[in-house]
């Protein structure tokens, strides 16, 4: 019985991390605000924001006239470097296209 329990408090946690990342998971504003705070300027015209929503966290990349910027993941609210940018486009978001 013992076991059963641990297995239901895993299970519990588990379910609690999920839900936060879900309620967490940035919007496109939310990264347009990080953006512009981040460079200190509103962003240009020409700049089109690329998002691929995985309900749990989000990725998002600039591009500027066909010229792939830094990719960020969005996750718990905060913005991971991903990528360097500058046709350095990550691999594994390719399939997503």
């Amino acid at each position: 019985m013992r076991k059963d329990r641990h297995q239901y408090v895993l299970v519990f946690f588990l379910f609690i991390l999920l839900f936060t990342a879900i309620i967490t998971n940035p919007s496109k504003d939310d990264y347009i605000q990080f953006s512009e705070e981040s460079i200190g300027q509103p962003n240009p015209a020409g700049l089109e924001i690329e998002r691929i929503n995985f309900y749990f966290f989000s990725a998002y990349t600039p591009v500027f006239f066909d010229e792939y910027g830094v990719s960020y993941l969005g996750l718990f609210g905060k913005f991971i470097r991903i990528s360097d940018g500058q046709f350095d486009y990550p691999w594994w978001l390719e399939f997503f296209n």
